[in-house]
């Protein structure tokens, strides 16, 4: 009998609290690129496709501004604070014997800084990093189908309409967290499983693996 769960993270809006110098980067390179600013706290409702549309940024050019992206954000990573609780939800699952990973389209320089800087490198078994901003699907399903005979369950959290989305298709169970990129609202018109902190998480966990 396979008793161990894999947890896998969201990076941005999700361990750490970008969105206040994401939402800043962002606009930006409005000028540079030229498409209109956002201002991402009023439209947390908002999914990331949407925001695109809203911004009239071209899908051409959303690889070069994430580029950009990461590039900016390797410059602040060392910076970079995790959420409230954070810190203490990875002790939790480390000991309660969860294997934990991290997911996300930021760039593994940013990543690696920010967990040494917060001393959270210990938790982690693997980073997959820099994926393009819609290539969740096809990386979480490369996961499932390398680890499925290990877990019980493998859960993603994350903070997006864009994580539900990319585990939907998966099939992968996912906790959406309501201090992040979208608001509480929003997630739960998507998903039943949304945390409004790290203790939500740790219930909401044990609910998932006792299934």
């Amino acid at each position: 009998m396979i008793n161990k769960s894999l947890i896998i993270f969201d990076f941005d809006g999700t361990l750490a609290d970008t969105f206040e110098s994401g939402a800043k980067l962002i606009n930006s390179f409005a000028e540079k690129f030229g498409y209109e600013k956002i201002d991402f706290a009023k439209n947390k409702n908002k999914s990331a496709r949407e925001l695109i549309k809203m911004s009239k940024v071209r899908f051409w050019q959303i690889p070069k501004l994430v580029k950009f992206f990461r590039t900016e954000s390797d410059k602040m990573a060392d910076n970079i604070k995790p959420f409230f609780g954070i810190n203490n939800l990875l002790s939790i699952l480390y000991k309660d014997n969860y294997d934990l990973g991290i997911v996300t389209t930021n760039s593994k320089t940013t990543v690696s800084k920010f967990l040494t800087a917060n001393n959270l490198d210990q938790y982690f078994i693997f980073l997959i990093t820099d994926i393009s901003l819609f290539g969740k699907k096809r990386i979480l399903k490369r996961v499932i189908r390398q680890n499925k005979t290990k877990y019980r369950n493998i859960i993603y959290i994350g903070d997006e309409i864009r994580d539900i989305e990319a585990c939907n298709k998966a099939n992968m169970s996912i906790i959406s967290v309501s201090w992040g990129f979208n608001s509480e609202d929003i997630l739960k018109t998507q998903n039943n499983w949304v945390a409004n902190s790290t203790d939500d998480v740790v219930r909401i966990l044990k609910k998932i693996d006792a299934f």
